[in-house]
Protein backbone atom coordinates (compact mmCIF):
# COMPACT_ATOMS: atom_id res chain seq x y z
CA UNK A 1 0.00 0.00 0.00
CA UNK A 2 1.68 3.19 -1.24
CA UNK A 3 -0.07 5.41 1.30
CA UNK A 4 0.92 3.34 4.34
CA UNK A 5 3.94 4.86 6.14
CA UNK A 6 4.86 1.58 7.83
CA UNK A 7 4.79 -0.28 4.52
CA UNK A 8 7.17 2.33 3.13
CA UNK A 9 9.52 1.80 6.09
CA UNK A 10 9.35 -1.99 5.71
CA UNK A 11 10.17 -1.66 2.01
CA UNK A 12 13.12 0.63 2.71
CA UNK A 13 11.47 3.55 0.94
CA UNK A 14 11.11 5.76 4.04
CA UNK A 15 13.63 6.59 6.78
CA UNK A 16 13.40 5.04 10.24
CA UNK A 17 15.63 4.19 13.17
CA UNK A 18 15.60 0.39 13.01
CA UNK A 19 16.24 -1.33 16.33
CA UNK A 20 15.99 -4.94 15.17
CA UNK A 21 14.95 -6.86 12.05
CA UNK A 22 13.44 -10.28 11.42
CA UNK A 23 12.23 -11.93 8.24
CA UNK A 24 8.59 -11.28 9.16
CA UNK A 25 8.81 -8.05 11.19
CA UNK A 26 10.98 -5.16 12.27
CA UNK A 27 11.28 -2.98 15.37
CA UNK A 28 11.71 0.77 14.93
CA UNK A 29 12.01 3.83 17.13
CA UNK A 30 8.88 6.07 17.03
CA UNK A 31 9.62 9.15 14.93
CA UNK A 32 8.55 11.35 17.84
CA UNK A 33 11.27 9.76 19.97
CA UNK A 34 8.76 7.76 21.99
CA UNK A 35 7.59 8.16 25.56
CA UNK A 36 10.98 7.03 26.89
CA UNK A 37 14.39 5.97 25.62
CA UNK A 38 13.48 2.30 25.19
CA UNK A 39 10.15 2.77 23.39
CA UNK A 40 9.95 0.61 20.26
CA UNK A 41 7.32 -0.22 17.65
CA UNK A 42 7.16 -3.78 16.31
CA UNK A 43 5.40 -4.04 12.94
CA UNK A 44 4.94 -6.80 10.37
CA UNK A 45 6.54 -6.48 6.96
CA UNK A 46 3.25 -7.50 5.36
CA UNK A 47 0.44 -4.97 5.44
CA UNK A 48 -2.09 -6.05 8.06
CA UNK A 49 -4.50 -3.40 9.26
CA UNK A 50 -4.79 -4.35 12.93
CA UNK A 51 -4.54 -7.17 15.46
CA UNK A 52 -7.91 -8.61 14.44
CA UNK A 53 -7.19 -8.89 10.71
CA UNK A 54 -4.87 -11.91 10.56
CA UNK A 55 -4.29 -13.89 13.77
CA UNK A 56 -1.16 -15.55 12.38
CA UNK A 57 0.51 -12.23 11.60
CA UNK A 58 -0.58 -10.82 14.95
CA UNK A 59 0.95 -13.85 16.70
CA UNK A 60 4.22 -13.29 14.83
CA UNK A 61 4.33 -9.62 15.84
CA UNK A 62 3.64 -10.47 19.47
CA UNK A 63 6.36 -13.12 19.40
CA UNK A 64 8.88 -10.52 18.20
CA UNK A 65 7.63 -8.03 20.80
CA UNK A 66 8.13 -10.71 23.45
CA UNK A 67 11.75 -11.10 22.34
CA UNK A 68 12.30 -7.37 22.93
CA UNK A 69 10.44 -7.21 26.21
CA UNK A 70 12.44 -10.15 27.60
CA UNK A 71 15.35 -7.76 28.10
CA UNK A 72 13.38 -5.47 30.45
CA UNK A 73 12.36 -6.30 34.03
CA UNK A 74 9.20 -4.19 33.69
CA UNK A 75 7.44 -3.23 30.46
CA UNK A 76 4.17 -2.88 28.57
CA UNK A 77 3.24 -4.43 25.22
CA UNK A 78 0.32 -2.49 23.75
CA UNK A 79 -1.47 -2.70 20.42
CA UNK A 80 -4.58 -0.80 19.39
CA UNK A 81 -7.39 -1.14 16.86
CA UNK A 82 -9.35 1.75 15.38
CA UNK A 83 -9.30 5.49 16.02
CA UNK A 84 -11.34 5.16 19.22
CA UNK A 85 -8.88 2.54 20.41
CA UNK A 86 -6.09 5.15 20.01
CA UNK A 87 -4.67 3.55 16.82
CA UNK A 88 -2.89 6.25 14.79
CA UNK A 89 -1.74 4.16 11.80
CA UNK A 90 -3.83 1.47 10.07
CA UNK A 91 -0.94 -0.98 9.97
CA UNK A 92 -0.62 -3.47 12.83
CA UNK A 93 2.07 -2.47 15.32
CA UNK A 94 2.84 -3.22 18.95
CA UNK A 95 4.35 -0.69 21.32
CA UNK A 96 7.07 -2.08 23.59
CA UNK A 97 7.57 0.37 26.45
CA UNK A 98 10.05 -0.32 29.27
CA UNK A 99 8.72 0.84 32.65
CA UNK A 100 10.26 1.88 35.94
CA UNK A 101 9.06 3.25 39.25
CA UNK A 102 7.77 6.83 39.15
CA UNK A 103 8.03 7.11 35.36
CA UNK A 104 4.76 9.04 35.22
CA UNK A 105 3.41 7.11 32.22
CA UNK A 106 -0.26 6.18 32.03
CA UNK A 107 -1.71 3.43 29.86
CA UNK A 108 -4.00 4.68 27.05
CA UNK A 109 -7.16 3.28 28.65
CA UNK A 110 -6.66 4.16 32.32
CA UNK A 111 -8.49 6.93 34.17
CA UNK A 112 -5.14 8.70 34.56
CA UNK A 113 -5.36 9.89 30.98
CA UNK A 114 -8.80 11.36 31.48
CA UNK A 115 -7.96 13.32 34.63
CA UNK A 116 -5.64 16.24 35.05
CA UNK A 117 -3.39 14.70 37.69
CA UNK A 118 -0.31 12.70 36.74
CA UNK A 119 0.74 10.37 39.56
CA UNK A 120 4.48 9.95 39.72
CA UNK A 121 5.17 8.73 43.25
CA UNK A 122 4.04 5.35 44.59
CA UNK A 123 1.20 5.93 47.01
CA UNK A 124 1.76 9.68 46.94
CA UNK A 125 -0.30 12.57 45.58
CA UNK A 126 0.01 13.90 42.08
CA UNK A 127 2.69 16.55 41.82
CA UNK A 128 1.67 17.64 38.33
CA UNK A 129 -1.67 18.86 37.02
CA UNK A 130 -2.19 18.57 33.27
CA UNK A 131 -4.47 21.19 31.71
CA UNK A 132 -5.27 20.69 28.04
CA UNK A 133 -6.62 22.91 25.28
CA UNK A 134 -9.65 25.05 26.15
CA UNK A 135 -9.87 23.75 29.70
CA UNK A 136 -10.13 26.38 32.46
CA UNK A 137 -6.77 27.88 33.35
CA UNK A 138 -5.78 27.48 36.99
CA UNK A 139 -5.05 30.20 39.51
CA UNK A 140 -1.54 31.69 39.32
CA UNK A 141 1.16 29.27 40.36
CA UNK A 142 4.18 27.38 38.99
CA UNK A 143 3.41 26.31 35.41
CA UNK A 144 5.03 25.25 32.14
CA UNK A 145 3.45 25.60 28.71
CA UNK A 146 4.43 22.91 26.17
CA UNK A 147 4.97 24.79 22.91
CA UNK A 148 5.96 23.13 19.67
CA UNK A 149 4.57 21.23 16.69
CA UNK A 150 1.45 19.11 17.22
CA UNK A 151 1.13 15.95 15.11
CA UNK A 152 -1.77 15.61 12.73
CA UNK A 153 -4.63 13.58 14.19
CA UNK A 154 -4.48 10.03 12.86
CA UNK A 155 -1.04 10.55 11.29
CA UNK A 156 2.02 8.30 11.59
CA UNK A 157 3.88 10.52 14.06
CA UNK A 158 2.95 10.47 17.73
CA UNK A 159 2.93 13.36 20.16
CA UNK A 160 6.06 14.25 22.12
CA UNK A 161 4.06 15.90 24.91
CA UNK A 162 3.35 12.79 27.08
CA UNK A 163 7.11 12.27 27.36
CA UNK A 164 7.55 15.95 28.24
CA UNK A 165 4.91 15.71 30.98
CA UNK A 166 6.69 12.64 32.39
CA UNK A 167 10.05 14.46 32.37
CA UNK A 168 8.61 17.48 34.16
CA UNK A 169 6.83 15.30 36.71
CA UNK A 170 9.96 13.29 37.45
CA UNK A 171 12.12 16.40 37.85
CA UNK A 172 9.68 18.69 39.66
CA UNK A 173 10.71 19.35 43.25
CA UNK A 174 8.09 21.75 44.52
CA UNK A 175 8.01 22.65 48.18
CA UNK A 176 5.73 20.44 50.26
CA UNK A 177 2.54 19.64 48.38
CA UNK A 178 3.04 22.37 45.77
CA UNK A 179 2.03 21.12 42.35
CA UNK A 180 3.24 22.10 38.91
CA UNK A 181 0.67 22.88 36.22
CA UNK A 182 1.57 21.70 32.72
CA UNK A 183 -0.37 23.46 29.97
CA UNK A 184 -0.79 21.52 26.73
CA UNK A 185 -2.32 22.95 23.53
CA UNK A 186 -3.44 19.46 22.47
CA UNK A 187 -7.12 18.63 22.88
CA UNK A 188 -8.12 16.02 25.43
CA UNK A 189 -9.28 12.85 23.72
CA UNK A 190 -8.42 14.32 20.32
CA UNK A 191 -11.56 16.50 20.31
CA UNK A 192 -10.50 19.53 18.31
CA UNK A 193 -12.12 22.95 18.71
CA UNK A 194 -15.15 23.62 16.54
CA UNK A 195 -13.94 27.21 16.19
CA UNK A 196 -10.23 27.68 15.51
CA UNK A 197 -10.27 31.17 17.01
CA UNK A 198 -11.35 29.68 20.36
CA UNK A 199 -8.29 27.42 20.34
CA UNK A 200 -5.92 30.26 19.42
CA UNK A 201 -7.38 32.47 22.13
CA UNK A 202 -6.90 29.78 24.80
CA UNK A 203 -3.38 29.00 23.65
CA UNK A 204 -2.37 32.67 23.64
CA UNK A 205 -3.72 33.21 27.15
CA UNK A 206 -2.14 29.99 28.43
CA UNK A 207 1.30 30.89 27.05
CA UNK A 208 1.07 34.36 28.56
CA UNK A 209 0.12 32.97 31.97
CA UNK A 210 2.84 30.28 32.12
CA UNK A 211 5.88 30.72 34.33
CA UNK A 212 8.00 29.07 31.63
CA UNK A 213 7.35 28.17 27.98
CA UNK A 214 9.06 24.96 26.91
CA UNK A 215 9.62 24.84 23.15
CA UNK A 216 10.44 21.32 21.90
CA UNK A 217 10.76 21.19 18.13
CA UNK A 218 11.32 17.73 16.58
CA UNK A 219 11.14 19.32 13.13
CA UNK A 220 9.45 17.08 10.58
CA UNK A 221 8.30 19.01 7.51
CA UNK A 222 6.38 16.04 6.13
CA UNK A 223 4.29 15.03 9.13
CA UNK A 224 4.66 17.75 11.76
CA UNK A 225 5.80 21.07 10.24
CA UNK A 226 4.57 23.27 13.11
CA UNK A 227 5.07 26.58 11.31
CA UNK A 228 3.05 28.50 13.93
CA UNK A 229 5.68 27.42 16.47
CA UNK A 230 8.16 29.77 14.78
CA UNK A 231 5.80 32.70 15.30
CA UNK A 232 5.15 31.77 18.94
CA UNK A 233 8.87 31.47 19.63
CA UNK A 234 9.44 34.92 18.16
CA UNK A 235 6.75 36.32 20.45
CA UNK A 236 8.08 34.62 23.60
CA UNK A 237 11.87 34.57 23.22
CA UNK A 238 12.31 38.09 24.60
CA UNK A 239 10.15 37.50 27.68
CA UNK A 240 12.82 35.59 29.59
CA UNK A 241 10.38 32.69 30.01
CA UNK A 242 11.27 30.65 26.89
CA UNK A 243 13.45 27.54 26.67
CA UNK A 244 14.31 25.98 23.30
CA UNK A 245 14.78 22.25 22.71
CA UNK A 246 15.99 21.03 19.29
CA UNK A 247 16.65 17.27 18.94
CA UNK A 248 19.53 16.70 16.49
CA UNK A 249 18.08 13.39 15.29
CA UNK A 250 14.75 14.82 14.08
CA UNK A 251 13.97 14.49 10.34
CA UNK A 252 14.80 18.14 9.49
CA UNK A 253 17.18 19.56 12.11
CA UNK A 254 18.55 22.13 9.67
CA UNK A 255 15.18 23.92 9.83
CA UNK A 256 15.83 24.76 13.48
CA UNK A 257 19.14 26.59 12.93
CA UNK A 258 17.60 30.04 12.75
CA UNK A 259 15.65 29.54 15.98
CA UNK A 260 18.82 28.33 17.72
CA UNK A 261 20.71 31.40 16.50
CA UNK A 262 17.98 33.75 17.72
CA UNK A 263 17.74 32.00 21.08
CA UNK A 264 21.47 32.22 21.73
CA UNK A 265 21.64 35.82 20.65
CA UNK A 266 18.82 36.77 23.02
CA UNK A 267 19.98 34.59 25.92
CA UNK A 268 17.31 31.89 25.88
CA UNK A 269 18.52 28.42 27.01
CA UNK A 270 19.04 25.90 24.19
CA UNK A 271 19.12 22.12 24.72
CA UNK A 272 19.20 19.03 22.51
CA UNK A 273 17.45 16.55 24.84
CA UNK A 274 13.93 16.62 26.22
CA UNK A 275 15.30 15.95 29.70
CA UNK A 276 17.65 18.93 29.50
CA UNK A 277 14.95 21.18 28.09
CA UNK A 278 12.56 20.21 30.90
CA UNK A 279 15.27 20.89 33.48
CA UNK A 280 15.90 24.35 32.01
CA UNK A 281 12.17 25.16 32.08
CA UNK A 282 11.93 24.10 35.72
CA UNK A 283 14.99 26.22 36.52
CA UNK A 284 13.05 29.24 35.23
CA UNK A 285 10.06 28.23 37.37
CA UNK A 286 12.23 27.96 40.46
CA UNK A 287 13.97 31.26 39.71
CA UNK A 288 10.58 32.95 39.40
CA UNK A 289 9.53 31.58 42.81
CA UNK A 290 12.61 33.13 44.42
CA UNK A 291 11.86 36.62 43.07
Amino acid sequence: METCPFCAIAAGDAPAVIIREWDDALAIRPRSGGVNAGHALVLPRAHVEDAGTDPDVTAAVMRRAAELVAGHPDANIITSKGVHGTASVAHLHAHVVPRQADDGLALPWTPQQQTRGVTVRDGGPSNVVLVMAREPLPAPGPSVFLAGPTPRLGGPVGSWRPAAVAELANQWRGTGTERLTVLSPESRGGRRASNYDDHVAWETEARASATAVLFWIPRDLTHMPGFTTNVEFGLDVTTGRAVLGVPPDCPNPERNRYLVSVARRLGAPVHTTLSGTAAAALALVQASARR
